[in-house]
């Protein structure tokens, strides 16, 4: 009796485990770094081309539900083996949200053969394509000094960071006395403290996939690319809180479903951050502190 039992308790089980329906996932950073306000940011990443929908109507109703100030793409969201349309629907849906959208590329970005003339389709829809760049905004009266970088990939096809890490220090050699809230935007998380000692205030980051497998309050990923088994940057805020400043990271898990790779106990998510001025770094709301 008890077998028959356990039968459709694993099918249950499986089915909750290989969930791939989208989330929305929700995080606060509090900070001394900004004074009176708070900025809504909503963090994608990983599409890889993946369609939600007619015209991506299902991804971006919960982008719509995040009443976003501004939207931060880091990277893979056009796949490079896979049709553009979903992603361009995505970009043209986006738009019509009207507000400030920043975006850098991934590494299959990288491997795609005309990707100049990708990248230009992409502003074409009005979102600002960074690459060793900064750009300043004021969102809710708060200054913002928005850097990004491509993937190490376009500096080194061999997959290293020297290249890409000697962009950076020549790029943002001035982050560190920048009284702004200096974001970046970059795919690859697990360089934070890298990012730490450039002075970045916070860090979006995509690439982890969620480490693909999760066991809920005990595994938060098995595998991920350029980390590994058992990878230490896989999806949530991690934090490096020394001087001079503190260091907050973000980590989507990404959009991408493919059929031959499942995700376990990891749907895809859009990714909603709350950054808040006028608390203590210490009193921030965060998964890991480092």
């Amino acid at each position: 009796m008890v077998k028959y039992l356990l039968i459709p308790v694993a099918l249950a089980a499986a089915v909750f485990a290989l969930w791939s329906g989208l989330v929305l996932r929700r995080y606060e950073i509090s900070t001394d770094r900004i004074n009176g306000a708070s900025i809504r940011a909503v963090h994608l990443s990983d599409l890889h081309s993946t369609r939600y929908g007619k015209n991506q109507q299902k991804l971006l109703s919960i982008i719509s539900e995040c009443k976003p100030d501004i939207a931060f793409l880091t990277g893979d969201i056009v796949d490079d083996r896979k049709k553009r349309n979903p992603a361009f629907e995505f970009f043209e849906g986006l738009a019509d949200f009207g507000v400030p959208v920043f975006y850098v590329t991934g590494n299959h970005e990288i491997n795609i053969s005309d990707l100049d003339a990708v990248k230009a389709e992409i502003e074409r829809y009005g979102v600002r394509v960074l690459d060793g760049e900064c750009e300043k905004v004021v969102i809710n009266g708060v200054r913002l000094n928005i850097c990004g970088i491509s993937d190490p990939r376009r500096y080194n096809r061999e997959g290293g960071y020297d290249g890409w890490e000697s962009a950076m220090r020549i790029a943002f050699a001035d982050v560190k006395d920048n009284s702004d809230y200096n974001i970046l935007l970059s795919h690859r998380p697990e360089r934070l403290n890298f990012y730490h000692e450039l002075g970045f205030d916070a860090v979006f980051c995509g690439h982890a996939h969620g480490g693909q497998v999760r066991i809920p309050f005990l595994l938060n990923g098995l595998f991920s690319p350029h980390q590994g088994l058992f990878p230490k940057y896989t999806g949530g805020i991690y934090k490096i809180n020394k001087l001079p400043r503190a260091t907050f990271e973000c980590v989507s898990r990404g959009l991408s479903v493919f059929w031959n790779l499942p995700r376990v106990f990891n749907p895809p998510e859009v990714v909603l951050t709350v950054i808040k001025g006028n608390a203590s770094q210490d009193d921030s709301t965060n998964e890991n502190q480092l």
